[in-house]
């Protein structure tokens, strides 16, 4: 996906959302149980409620779950990126490395 494709999810997307995460939770949590360890018929179904969560979680469009996501993160609006101490900002990263002085080397 490109750099901001993707949207804010809509109500009905966001509630498939919440409700796989949910479902999610529980089946890890039963799989994790000592008694489902003992019963291999609840480590399947706990298995299984994990599978249809992903598959739930799957029916909502990817352009809304990388927006949820992104929401979610925290992220700050715009603005710019502060350059470290000591220089000027390069197309090598943050400016530690220039052109052919390593050659090959392990530093």
């Amino acid at each position: 996906m490109a750099a901001n494709d993707y949207r804010s999810p809509t109500p009905a997307e966001k509630a498939k959302l919440d409700q796989s995460r949910a479902m999610m939770v529980e089946g890890i949590n039963e799989e994790k149980s000592p008694i489902t360890r003992l019963m291999p018929t609840m480590t399947k179904a706990a298995r299984d409620q994990q599978k249809s969560a992903t598959t739930l979680r799957n029916s909502v469009s990817e352009k809304a779950r990388e927006g949820e996501a992104y929401n979610d993160a925290g992220y700050k609006k715009g603005g710019s990126v502060k350059m470290a101490k000591g220089g000027s900002a390069s197309k090598r990263a943050d400016g530690c490395c220039t052109k052919g002085k390593t050659k090959g080397r392990m530093v």
